[in-house]
C-alpha cells in the first residue's frame, strides 16, 4: 500500500473520530491504544520455520502471511482445528478434538482472556494468511483439571490460519 493511501486512511479515521456522539465515552476509551508489535518485537523462527515463543508453546509457521503482526487487544478471526498431541502419530496429531471447518472462522479477542493462554501467546506477531502449527503445554492450555473431550495435563496440538485481523474500535 502507498504512503499516499496510508496517509488518506489515517487521515479519512482521524476525521470520523473528530465528529464523534454526544454519547459521553466510557473511561476506558481514554485508555491509550498499545504500540504496534514489530516484527523485532517477535520471536523469529530459525531456518525450519520453528519458533521457541516460550517454555510450553512452539509454533512452527507452515504458510507466511502478510501485513502487520497481530497484537495484544487485535481481534483475531481464524480457521482451526485441534488434535491431542502424541508423539507417536503422524506429525503429532493424535485424536482430532475440534475443527472450525474451514468455513465460518472462530473469532476472539487476543489478550482478552476468551482463549487459553498459548493462543493468545502463539497467535500474537502471526501475519494475516499465516498458518501455523502450535504446540502447547498442559500448564498453557487446560492444565491438571482438563476440559472434555481434552483429558487433564494433555499436550495440544493447533493448526491455526489468521484469515483476519481488526483493530479495536
Amino acid at each position: 500500500m502507498s504512503y499516499f493511501r496510508l496517509a488518506v486512511i489515517f487521515l479519512a479515521g482521524a476525521s470520523l473520530a473528530a465528529c464523534g456522539s454526544d454519547d459521553p465515552q466510557p473511561e476506558s476509551a481514554a485508555t491509550p491504544a498499545p504500540a504496534a508489535v514489530t516484527e523485532a518485537d517477535c520471536p523469529q523462527p530459525d531456518d525450519n520455520g520453528v519458533v521457541n515463543i516460550q517454555d510450553g508453546l512452539v509454533a512452527t509457521i507452515v504458510k507466511r502471511g502478510y501485513g502487520r503482526a497481530a497484537q495484544d487487544r487485535d481481534y483475531a478471526d481464524v480457521h482451526t482445528t485441534l488434535w491431542l498431541y502424541d508423539e507417536s502419530a503422524e506429525s503429532g496429531r493424535g485424536m482430532e478434538i475440534w475443527s472450525s471447518g474451514g468455513v465460518q472462522p472462530f473469532k476472539f479477542q487476543l489478550d482478552a482472556g476468551q482463549v487459553i493462554k498459548g493462543w493468545d501467546l502463539g497467535v500474537k506477531c502471526m501475519l494475516v494468511g499465516e498458518k501455523r502449527e502450535l504446540r502447547i503445554a498442559p500448564e498453557l492450555a487446560y492444565g491438571e483439571r482438563g476440559k472434555p473431550p481434552v483429558p487433564p495435563n494433555a499436550t495440544l496440538l493447533f493448526e491455526i490460519e489468521l484469515v483476519k485481523l481488526t483493530t479495536p474500535e
